[in-house]
């Protein structure tokens, strides 16, 4: 399995891919993200087409062969210029243990550093997502603050977010 295994940037041609592995990971983890599977679904193609709109918002995707089996993205900070966010990263539940998820954050980091577009990367988790957190550290990221947030699932818990200066 491991042979098969390859991180991409994503294209517009992929967008079907992003809409499948979006809504797998909403449906089948939904505590990790700021958006539901209830909400997604109901969504036209043409906004999971949009999603490859904009330079500075690469998202990528973990195949195994031609099936994706992970995705993660960068966008800009709303507030904070030269900053971006890594955000909907997942790893399908069998393909996780394997450091996949470390890589795909690993080649985001590299891409936002090559960029020059940023020179704060920022990562965050829901509160209790030990894996996350563990492979955040690894990656160099510090704590930066806690916010408590209202997930979608209708739980209020903290978000830990952290900082990377490239």
């Amino acid at each position: 399995m491991k042979d098969t295994i390859e991180i991409k940037q994503l294209t517009l041609e992929n967008w079907p891919d992003l809409k499948t592995i979006r809504l797998d990971a909403l449906n089948s983890d939904p505590s990790g993200f700021l958006s539901s599977y209830a909400a997604d679904i109901k969504k036209p193609d043409q906004h999971w087409q949009r999603s490859f709109k904009s330079a500075e918002m690469p998202v990528f995707g973990v195949y195994d062969g031609t099936k994706i089996i992970g995705m993660g993205g960068l966008s800009p900070e709303k507030d904070t210029p030269r900053a971006t966010r890594l955000g909907g990263g997942y790893i399908k539940q069998a393909y996780r243990g394997q450091g996949l998820g470390g890589q795909l954050l690993q080649i985001r980091v590299e891409w936002a550093r090559a960029s020059g577009l940023y020179g704060t990367i920022y990562v965050s988790h829901r509160q209790g997502n030990m894996a996350s957190q563990a492979m955040i550290s690894k990656a160099g990221f510090s704590h930066h603050k806690t916010q408590s947030i209202a997930w979608p699932d209708g739980q209020m818990d903290d978000e830990l977010i952290y900082r990377l200066i490239v």
